[in-house]
């Protein structure tokens, strides 16, 4: 899990508060302790089935799926920009 560059990347495309990136990098690394996190369409669904993320609070889960599914963005909108040509002229 890349978090240094996802929370580089929280700082520049995103307008959350310090605090609430904070939160979003905490539930983040929670999801991925319950499950390792794997950038796949599954995921989401994969997690809800594990016991220990089905004994969160209705709160918590929501805001560690938004977590991941900000962490999706980022891992796309790198793939994106890796995937872009060099423009050599």
């Amino acid at each position: 899990m890349e978090v240094n560059e996802f929370k580089d990347w929280l700082n520049t495309n995103t307008a959350y508060t310090k605090e609430t990136k904070s939160n979003i990098l905490s539930r983040l690394k929670r999801a991925d302790k319950i499950l390792p996190i794997r950038n796949e369409k599954v995921y989401l669904f994969n997690l809800s089935q594990e016991k220990r993320f089905q004994a969160l609070t209705v709160s918590v889960k929501s805001q560690v799926r938004r977590a991941v599914k900000l962490y999706f963005q980022y891992l796309d909108w790198k793939d994106d920009i890796t995937d872009e040509p060099s423009k050599e002229s």
